[in-house]
């Protein structure tokens, strides 16, 4: 496998392997994962027979090896399009209806770091970017179990950034900039996104901290430009005056202006700014009690869309991979026809770890899902801004470093003022099993 992983990679940042240099100081690892799940009651209506069940799998394969001295380069494969119970596949490109297995498998990544340049460490070509579960930006793999289907679509992001550490007022900094592609617009007026942006990160005593600000140009397809402009900072502090306790702090601004039809007014077509907001509170304990206790408590609040034709005041994220929940955070949640804007969102949750059973970890968490804004949609007229509630229960068997099970069982109770009249709102439920092999 990894010799096969060699020659695709070669193959896709230079186009030959003449040069047997390029294998030197090689490196690669991966993961297999499979995710088996049945989902039931998505229409809330446990009467109806609309139970489903399918079995995703994902192969990760990352490759990094030397250019010189100065530059070295990294792959990674991904396939991830397969469910159980599709047709074997070919090996060879385009045979069958989904093609061959070399038609399904996506380089993700495929990029130059070259190293100290001016002081900075430039990375050149598609490449992931920012932290799993971040409220403003992330381009890479979505966390398994808590999300649909893999799909390869915005799983990186093609572009440059640059990585620089340097000491200032006695503290140890790190700075990192991208300048990136998310799509790209063949023939004009097609769509084409361009991402931007500047990070910053320190410690202080106890306290880590983070600014930045990043910038999402989308020219759209009706010829309207939306320039979304995202200011945040986050601190997070290790309590001193409490053993273990640890608390967050997340705060984001929207500026830049939306151009988009629903935020202009005719016929001075005036453009309207970015106002939304969004904030996290956050909050983690642990204790020794027959092993390793944990407890954590989390507040999300995201602002609504007051009026169309008025400044636009949601709040929009980058490429958000905040994921609260199994069922909602992973988008499996049935269909809320009384929708309101704006996102509330609270958790609470516990995990342990016995003290003779150090493999095994137990967690059980609570979401309640509310909209910022009320705003009927549909009958009944009544108004609220709950949504529902979510309780999940993951068990974490771990094997090894490199071997790890999950088994979850989640529960969705959706409001029924935010339903249709006359729909049923029994809960909907999800149970699977998550594996996961690191080589």
């Amino acid at each position: 496998m990894k010799k096969v992983t060699v020659m695709l990679a070669l193959v896709a940042l230079v186009g030959n392997i003449a040069n047997a240099e390029l294998l030197k100081n090689f490196k690669a690892d991966g993961q297999i994962e499979v995710n088996a799940y049945s989902v039931n009651n998505k229409d809330f209506n446990k009467k109806a027979s609309d139970k489903t069940a399918n079995t995703d799998t994902r192969i990760m394969i990352n490759a990094g090896f030397d250019l010189n001295e100065d530059v070295n380069a990294v792959v990674s494969a991904v396939k991830l399009n397969r469910q159980y119970g599709t047709g074997s596949e070919n090996i060879s490109y385009g045979t069958g209806a989904g093609g061959g297995i070399f038609d399904n498998v996506f380089f993700q990544q495929a990029y130059l770091n070259l190293k100290n340049v001016l002081g900075i460490d430039h990375k050149l070509g598609r490449q992931y970017y920012g932290d799993k579960g971040d409220m403003v930006i992330y381009y890479g793999p979505a966390t398994m179990p808590y999300t649909a289907k893999f799909t390869p679509s915005i799983a990186a992001i093609d572009g440059w950034t640059g990585w620089y550490k340097f000491t200032a007022l006695n503290r140890d900094w790190n700075l990192n900039a991208i300048i990136a592609k998310q799509v790209m617009g063949t023939t004009y007026p097609s769509r084409d996104i361009n991402v931007s942006g500047i990070n910053a990160k320190t410690n202080v005593d106890r306290w880590n901290l983070n600014a930045y600000v990043y910038q999402k140009v989308d020219q759209n397809n009706a010829v309207r430009t939306d320039y979304l402009d995202v200011v945040g900072a986050r601190a997070n502090w290790e309590c001193m005056f409490v053993k273990n306790l640890n608390l967050g702090l997340e705060y984001d601004r929207n500026m830049g202006k939306n151009l988009t039809a629903s935020h202009l007014v005719a016929p001075d077509n005036i453009n309207y700014k970015h106002q939304g907001y969004a904030y996290k509170v956050n909050a983690d304990y642990g204790m020794d009690l027959a092993g390793k206790l944990g407890f954590m408590g989390q507040y999300y609040f995201a602002s609504g869309d007051k009026k169309a034709n008025a400044a636009d005041t949601a709040f929009k994220a980058i490429n958000s991979d905040y994921r609260p929940g199994i069922i909602n955070g992973g988008g499996y949640t049935g269909t809320i026809t009384n929708a309101g804007t704006g996102s509330v969102i609270y958790g609470l949750g516990a995990n342990w770890t016995p003290e003779k059973l150090t493999k095994l970890n137990i967690a059980a968490n609570y979401y309640n899902f509310s909209y910022a804004e009320k705003k009927v949609v549909t009958v009944p007229t009544t108004r609220t801004t709950n949504m529902g509630n979510e309780s999940d229960l993951v068990l974490t068997w771990t094997h090894s470093d490199n071997v790890n099970v999950k088994g979850y069982y989640a529960m969705f109770q959706p409001e029924k003022k935010n339903l249709a009249v006359n729909a049923k709102h029994d809960a909907e439920t999800m149970m699977g099993a998550a594996f996961n092999v690191k080589f």
